[in-house]
């Protein structure tokens, strides 16, 4: 999405390697590498920290699984030092989902400030930019929490939709083909989160991407909220970024995803008429 990546003056949750260039060293600019303890071992951006985005998850919708994400979740952001007021970018291997799920999880937590880097660790190598093997120490962060619950769809409120008892509400299906076979949630539109992205792992032209949705009935235009889900949570965080660049007003992600939803006996599934 090169169109839409931050000159610096405007905000984006997008921004690319030409503007992390530029601003590299700036006090207030936090990198948070948001793969594997392993990866970032091998090689990461010079003064970034890790924060496997991957050992973060909502495993369902009940208020005990909630309290305990919104607990570890507060305190990752301690670990990590980050403090009000950060501009924080979160990076993958390339315009992955653990990148795009750390910008969902400050968004969710009201954190503002979260982005992610177009192109990832690839873009910014394909730069000139070196890595470093040496861990980056930080003092204890102290950022305020406050959670904006209307970022998080949770089971009871897509079983309120599908019964007809909320309107318009839109359910994206942002798994592969064959998940998408296998079963899905009733009445979600699926479209794979891949398609985004070009073959260097780069977002797509915005318009191209805007293309994308209205081929699939979608459009910023409608007042309705989109529900993203996947497998668990982070594909969906990529396609509620794609989304909210693109202007849709109310996106929300289903975070226990289908690793909830396809183990649950109460509620509707819809099978591949191929199978």
């Amino acid at each position: 999405m090169s169109d839409h990546s931050s000159t610096g003056t405007e905000f984006t949750q997008i921004v690319s390697s030409g503007w992390l260039f530029a601003l590299a060293g700036s006090p207030r600019l936090r990198l948070i590498d948001a793969r594997s303890a392993a990866q970032f071992a091998e090689g990461h951006i010079d003064g970034a920290v890790n924060w496997d985005m991957n050992l973060l998850r909502l495993e369902n919708s009940s208020e005990q699984s909630l309290f305990a994400f919104q607990r570890d979740a507060t305190k990752g952001l301690g670990a990590v030092g980050l403090t009000t007021g950060d501009r924080v970018i979160f990076y993958d291997d390339f315009s992955g989902a653990s990148a795009a799920r750390g910008v969902w999880l400050l968004d969710y937590l009201g954190i503002p400030g979260g982005a992610m880097l177009d192109g990832g660790l690839s873009a910014w190598v394909s730069g000139g930019g070196a890595l470093s093997t040496q861990s980056t120490s930080v003092e204890a962060g102290n950022t305020s929490v406050n959670i904006q619950s209307e970022l998080l769809a949770l089971a009871p409120e897509i079983l309120e939709g599908l019964s007809g008892r909320l309107d318009g509400v839109t359910i994206l299906d942002t798994r592969s083909d064959l998940e998408h076979q296998i079963g899905t949630i009733p009445t979600s539109i699926h479209l794979e989160w891949l398609h985004h992205l070009t073959a260097s792992g780069h977002f797509r032209p915005k318009e191209e991407l805007r293309e994308l949705y209205r081929s699939c009935g979608m459009s910023a235009e409608a007042t309705q909220a989109v529900v993203t889900f996947c497998g668990g949570g982070y594909r969906a965080a990529h396609s509620y970024i794609v989304l909210k660049e693109l202007g849709f007003p109310v996106v929300k992600n289903y975070a226990p995803s289908w690793g909830e939803w396809g183990a649950r006996a109460d509620v509707p599934v819809q099978r591949s008429a191929r199978q």
